[in-house]
C-alpha cells in the first residue's frame, strides 16, 4: 500500500509541474476502506486538470481512514491545508482540533443557496455534515450501510424457505438454529473491528441511538442498547454467531470464497465484489428489525481545512463540484459498491439498472429509508474503544450486558468531559 501511495503522489506532482499551477491543493483519501477507488479518483482528478488548467492537485492515498486522519490533523498543526476523505464519526474531532470551518461561505457561493444545494444529496446521509452547533462542516462523498448477507443454498438445505427471509429478530434467531442443526457449524460471521457499527445498526433496529441528537452524551446504559447486547449474547453463547478471523474484509471474503458461513452482516459496499465472484445464489434483504428497521450510515465526508487561503479554498470547492457530479459518483458507486452521495446519480445508465432492477441492490437502496446519522461525538476514536471493550467483555468474558455497557457509560462520559 505504501508503494501504490509513493507511485501516486509521484505522479500527482509530475501533474502539477506540468501543468504549471497557479493554485496547488493536496488531496487525501483512505485507499483501503475504499477498495479500488484510489485508482479511480485518480482518473477522475486527471480528468479535471485537464479542464482546470490553473489548478494542480497533490494526490496522497493512505492505508486506511486513521492514517488520513493522523496526518490531517499534522497538517493542521503545522498551518497547512488540506482536503481530505475522513470516516464520518471524526466530524466532532476535527472540529474540536480547529481543523475544519462551517462551509456556510462556499454553500453560499451556488446558484439557490445551500438549502438547493445540500438538497442534491440523499437526505439520510447529511446528518453526519452537521456540527453540536448546527453548522454544515462537510459532503457526503460516499456512502454504505451494514446489510446482511445470505447464502441461499446452504439456507435451502437446511430447509429456510429463501423466498421469506426474516423480518425480525425472532425470525432470524429460527434460521440460525435451523443452518446450525443442518450444518453443524456457525452460521452467522461477525466482522471484526467494526463490529460497533454494525451493533449501532441493532440498537437503532430496537428503537435506540448510541448517543444523543447533539452527539455531546452517549447512551450506553440505556434500555435499547442493553437489549441488543443481550440478543448478540443470546446468539453467541448459543453458537450461532461467532467473530471472523482476520480483518474487516476476511468476513465478505469468507463468504464468497470458503464459504464459512452462511450469513453475515457486512457493509453494503461488499455488494459489488459478492455480485462479481460469489459461485452460489445468495441474497440479501433489508436487515431484520426489532421492532422496526433501521440503520446507521457510514462512509466518508469531504472535509476542507481550516488552513486553506481563499484561492485554494475556491480550488478546492471546485474540485469537491468535479468529484460529486452525478456522472462521477455513478462510476465510483459501479466499481466499489458503495452508494452514491447524491440523488442524480442513480439515474445515471452505470448504475441505474442494478438498483433498480437487481433485486438485492434495489433492496439495499430501499433500506436507505431507514438509515439514521451514525455515532459522531467528540474524541470518538476512544469512545469506539470504549464501546467495543463493553462488546468484548459481555461476549468474551460473560460479563452481563447491563454491567458492561454501564462501566462503558461512566467511561464514555469522562472522556467527553476532557478538554478540547
Amino acid at each position: 500500500m505504501k508503494k501504490l501511495s509513493w507511485m501516486f503522489v509521484a505522479i500527482s506532482f509530475i501533474l502539477v509541474s506540468v501543468v504549471h499551477a497557479k493554485t496547488e491543493i493536496s488531496f487525501y483519501l483512505p485507499s483501503g476502506a475504499t477498495t479500488e477507488s484510489s485508482r479511480l479518483y485518480y482518473q477522475q482528478i486527471r480528468g479535471f486538470l485537464e479542464k482546470n488548467r490553473d489548478m494542480g492537485v497533490r494526490f496522497y492515498p493512505k492505508s486506511n481512514y486513521n492514517e488520513v486522519l493522523f496526518e490531517l490533523l499534522t497538517l493542521n498543526r503545522a498551518g497547512k491545508g488540506w482536503v481530505g476523505i475522513v470516516e464520518i464519526s471524526e466530524l466532532m474531532t476535527l472540529k474540536d482540533k480547529g481543523a475544519i470551518a462551517p462551509i456556510d461561505e462556499m454553500l453560499g457561493t451556488e446558484n439557490g443557496g445551500s438549502k438547493k444545494y445540500l438538497s442534491r444529496f440523499i437526505p439520510g446521509f447529511l446528518g453526519n455534515s452537521y456540527g453540536d452547533d448546527g453548522k454544515c462542516y462537510a459532503l457526503p462523498i460516499f456512502r454504505s450501510t451494514p446489510i446482511i448477507y445470505y447464502n441461499l443454498e446452504i439456507l435451502a438445505k437446511a430447509g429456510v424457505d429463501v423466498n421469506n427471509l426474516p423480518k425480525t429478530w425472532d425470525e432470524l434467531e429460527i434460521v440460525l438454529q435451523k443452518v446450525k442443526a443442518n450444518t453443524g457449524a456457525v452460521p452467522l460471521g461477525l466482522a471484526p473491528t467494526w463490529y460497533g457499527w454494525i451493533f449501532e445498526a441493532f440498537v437503532r433496529q430496537n428503537k435506540g441511538a448510541l448517543a444523543n441528537k447533539s452527539n455531546t452524551q452517549v447512551l450506553f446504559d440505556k434500555k435499547p442498547v442493553i437489549s441488543a447486547l443481550g440478543f448478540w449474547k443470546k446468539l453467541y453463547d448459543a453458537q450461532l454467531m461467532e467473530r471472523v478471523q482476520g480483518s474487516w474484509k476476511s468476513t465478505i471474503n469468507g463468504f464468497v470464497h470458503s464459504q464459512i458461513f452462511a450469513t453475515v452482516y457486512y457493509s453494503s459496499g461488499g455488494m459489488s465484489f459478492v455480485e462479481e465472484n460469489a459461485k452460489f445464489k445468495w441474497a440479501t434483504t433489508i436487515m431484520p428489525g426489532n421492532p422496526s428497521f433501521g440503520t446507521s450510515v457510514g462512509g466518508g465526508n469531504l472535509f476542507f481545512s481550516s488552513k486553506l487561503t481563499d484561492a485554494e479554498k475556491n480550488a478546492a470547492w471546485r474540485l469537491a463540484n468535479f468529484l460529486l457530479r452525478a456522472e462521477n459518483q455513478a462510476m465510483l458507486s459501479s466499481r466499489t459498491g458503495y452508494f452514491p452521495a447524491v440523488k442524480k446519480a442513480f439515474d445515471d445508465p452505470l448504475i441505474a439498472y442494478k438498483y433498480s432492477k437487481n433485486k438485492n441492490f434495489h433492496q439495499a437502496k430501499e433500506q436507505l429509508d431507514f438509515a439514521k446519522p451514525k455515532i459522531m461525538t467528540r474524541n470518538y476514536s476512544d469512545i469506539r474503544v470504549v464501546l467495543k471493550r463493553a462488546i468484548d467483555d459481555t461476549l468474551d468474558r460473560d460479563i452481563a450486558p447491563e454491567e458492561s455497557l454501564k462501566q462503558a457509560q461512566k467511561d464514555a462520559q469522562k472522556i467527553l468531559k476532557k478538554k478540547k
